[in-house]
């Protein structure tokens, strides 16, 4: 599994947060290759297929490496023939060109690889260290938007002038959390409260107003 996609699983991101990881990975790399190989050609194996589109379709092309290409601080994504790669690279891999054969390098592999999750994870602490200041004990929340498994709350206790993308709503509870229910957070966890949060925002808007 490509690293991003890996990271991205094991962890409940933000919209925003999530672009900013797939966003920072030519980042990392770029800086990575300058550092350590100054202009030598360094290749990264992104994903086991490419994608394309066709007749508004997606496909894929699974004979072929989605591979990165860095050179004098430049990134191009190219395609490799699986034909012509070595059994010993794989996705996630760091490798070279020498006589004209692809050659592993394991070390810049396990250097890149903890470049990114540590770039990535900078990025989730940030996030989850400002989620759990928005998270407050017996506060009702409600539900502004519906993206995926997350929720736009916004806190009708304080009534601040900004709602947060909540990335931690009980599994159990997202078929009920839904645009206008209230949430009421307890015992470090979100209940479902009433189905009145229109209601209840319109009167904290109008008292606002007076």
């Amino acid at each position: 599994m490509p690293i991003i996609e890996d990271i991205l699983s094991k962890n409940n991101v933000t919209t925003g947060n999530e672009n900013s990881i797939r966003w920072k990975l030519n980042d990392v790399i770029l800086e990575y290759a300058k550092q350590n190989f100054n202009n030598e050609p360094i290749y990264f194996v992104q994903d086991s297929k490419t994608t394309y589109w066709e007749n508004n379709e997606e496909h894929y092309n699974n004979n072929v490496f989605s591979v990165l290409k860095v050179e004098n601080n430049k990134i191009e994504k190219i395609e490799i023939s699986k034909k012509d790669m070595p059994k010993s690279i794989g996705v996630n891999d760091v490798f070279t060109l020498k006589e004209g054969e692809y050659v592993a390098n394991k070390l810049a592999t396990e250097d890149l690889q903890k470049e990114i999750k540590n770039m990535a994870e900078e990025i989730i602490s940030k996030q989850n260290a400002k989620l759990d200041s928005y998270r407050k004990e017996g506060h009702l929340y409600m539900v502004s938007e519906e993206l995926g498994d997350n929720r736009f709350l916004w806190d009708l206790t304080d009534a601040p002038n900004f709602e947060f993308e909540e990335v931690d709503i009980p599994k159990d509870l997202l078929d009920r959390a839904t645009e206008g229910s209230v949430l009421k957070y307890t015992n470090g966890t979100y209940e479902y409260y009433s189905n009145d949060g229109f209601e209840r925002a319109n009167k904290i808007n109008s008292s606002k107003k007076l």
